[in-house]
């Protein structure tokens, strides 16, 4: 009983503490099955379309640019052009999340358009690509060279 009186602060904020963790912990609103099933695309690669791609979409097209820069394409499109930090205010949101069709981004950086479709993408709107010249922009493109100082008999 004097173990009770004596931490009873502790025990009062303590307790709840650690009852809404456990929770928090099992609950289902985690982002851990959200973030596998939004990143799948980019795994997969189906949220990257070129220009050749992109006109064999269905539906009225709507092409974001993300900057100034605008990939060349030969398929008819909406264009609007928004800033990267702008893409979260509320007209925005409101203009990509109603679009019937393909919403196209793009950008002179795929980081951009990548940021940009997972943070869209994670927001509930679908049927959103990323408009790129090249669709594997992750490969190794140059070949690999051992550091020859770490290790002197690579030389």
């Amino acid at each position: 009983m004097n173990f009770i009186k004596k931490y009873k602060t502790i025990l009062i904020i303590l307790v709840p503490v650690v009852i809404l963790v456990l929770i928090r912990s099992f609950g289902t609103n985690h982002f851990k099955a959200d973030a596998v099933k939004h990143a799948e695309p980019s795994f997969s690669g189906s949220n990257l379309v070129t220009p050749g791609k992109a006109s064999g979409l269905e539906g009225e097209k709507l092409l974001v640019t993300l900057g100034k820069d605008v990939i060349k394409h030969d398929f008819p499109a909406e264009i609007i052009t928004i800033s990267p930090e702008d893409i979260l205010e509320k007209e925005n949101i409101r203009k990509l999340l109603n679009h019937n069709g393909p919403v196209l981004l793009s950008s002179s950086e795929i980081s951009v358009s990548v940021r940009a479709w997972m943070i869209l993408s994670q927001m509930g709107a679908g049927n959103i690509y990323i408009l790129s010249e090249d669709t594997e922009p992750e490969v190794l493109k140059y070949e690999f060279r051992p550091d020859t100082l770490a290790r002197p008999e690579l030389q």
